[in-house]
């Protein structure tokens, strides 16, 4: 039976999560579906969002876990949520067609051509990316020719997206819209020809009075060395009249021009991070280690990336580990005064903060530690303790903050824009 009637659309400018703006409706099918424009407002970027009438919510839920469970999946899913009774899923921005024919069908028969890609997939790349079911969900890269895979473990999870393989054919209507999506205006380059031209011209004008300059140079420079020749002749005879008074005022002169010998002192390196980034996680080295590919994303100098970890259920990362730990290595050895973290989202929690000559936990001293109360935190350090100043900056996470914007749907977890240190 028709929801057409039941389901409230979704007006314009409505937010999501507490990240997705509305900015348009795309197209509404006759049961009462929706795919809507969007944008995350966090990364700023484009986003398509399906609403599910309400008849249909278990349907769009069981077809997300489906594509996100199939690495050679069409549909990048970012996140999955819940308006008003009605299930809305955001992706990556996507044609409507593929959105519909894919989110939307029969859930069986979704999960049966998944099933399908997966094993010629397999068949022809291999299973290099296949793990048992309940490890945990990871993203494995960021970059858009990356492919992700996603696993679960109780207590922690982490969004998964993944990255579009073939394109389906669309409607008459979809593609349309497509069309409007990514068209993109190409430069006409026929009048280069002319520019080309122009620019010989001025440059060879340019050419003949840089030479004419060059030849008037060497003219003067002639002219002075010529002058200079003589006085210095002249100088010479008058100083072998008279050697003594000249040797005198010559020991005299150098006596007054030689400043005294005083030892200066030792200008002390600025503390800068050099760019280099280790996750240390002692109970289990291997633990997140599918993120290290944003980790630079901390010290890039842009607060909209960021490096996230995973999504966990609770404060202590789901009982998976007791603490993680991120070293940055410094340009040079220098002394810290200062460390300010950059992040999105997250409050409480707690952290401290060590220095040592590795980047290991191993021999760290402890100089402060803080917690998150907004979205730029500042720790003063102790540089008695310090000694000769440090190679690395440590900061070891012993509590995970909470998250306004969940991960994954779980509420605990970091997500780090920017770190930097002062002296």
């Amino acid at each position: 039976m028709s929801q057409s009637h039941s389901s409230q659309p979704i007006p314009v400018n409505t937010v999501l999560g507490e990240r997705y703006k509305v900015t348009g409706a795309v197209t509404e099918t006759a049961d009462g579906d929706s795919i809507l424009e969007g944008k995350d407002t966090v990364l700023n970027r484009k986003v398509s969002i399906v609403v599910a009438a309400t008849a249909h919510n278990d349907r769009l839920i069981a077809n997300a876990r489906t594509l996100v469970t199939n690495a050679r999946s069409q549909v990048q899913v970012l996140d999955l949520g819940n308006t008003s009774g009605r299930a809305y899923l955001v992706t990556a921005l996507a044609r409507p067609d593929t959105l519909l024919d894919t989110l939307l069908v029969d859930s069986s028969t979704l999960a049966a051509s998944s099933e399908s890609q997966e094993a010629l997939g397999e068949e022809i790349f291999g299973d290099e990316d296949s793990t048992a079911p309940g490890s945990f969900a990871a993203t494995r890269s960021s970059s858009p020719q990356s492919i992700s895979a996603t696993r679960e473990i109780p207590g922690y999870s982490v969004e998964a997206p993944v990255v579009a393989g073939s394109a389906v054919a669309a409607g008459a209507a979809g593609q349309e819209h497509a069309d409007a999506y990514y068209a993109d205006e190409v430069p006409d380059y026929e009048d280069y020809d002319d520019y080309a031209d122009d620019d010989e011209e001025k440059s060879g004008g340019v050419w003949a009075v840089a030479i004419a300059a060059i030849l008037l140079l060497v003219v003067g420079v002639a002219v002075v060395f010529s002058s200079l020749s003589g006085m210095v002749k002249d100088k010479g005879e008058e100083q072998a009249a008279t050697p003594a008074s000249s040797s005198s005022s010559t020991a005299a002169s150098s006596s007054s021009a030689t400043p005294s010998s005083t030892p200066s002192e030792t200008k002390k390196a600025d503390a800068k991070l050099a760019g280099n980034v280790t996750r240390l996680v002692p109970a289990n080295p291997s633990f997140m280690a599918d993120q290290d590919n944003t980790l630079g994303q901390m010290t890039d100098g842009n607060t909209s990336t960021a490096w996230m970890s995973y999504g966990f259920a609770t404060s202590n990362f789901g009982g998976a580990t007791d603490q993680v730990a991120l070293a940055f290595e410094l340009e040079e050895q220098a002394p810290v005064s200062q460390l300010t973290i950059e992040q999105q989202s997250g409050t409480g929690g707690a952290f401290t903060v060590l220095t040592n000559d590795s980047a290991s936990l191993d021999g760290a001293t402890e100089v402060g530690s803080g917690s998150f109360s907004g979205s730029t935190v500042s720790v003063d350090l102790d540089q008695q303790k310090q000694k000769d100043g440090a190679k690395f900056v440590i900061i070891r996470f012993t509590d995970a903050p909470q998250l306004t914007q969940p991960i994954a749907g779980y509420s605990y977890g970091l997500r780090i824009a920017e770190v930097s240190v002062s002296n």
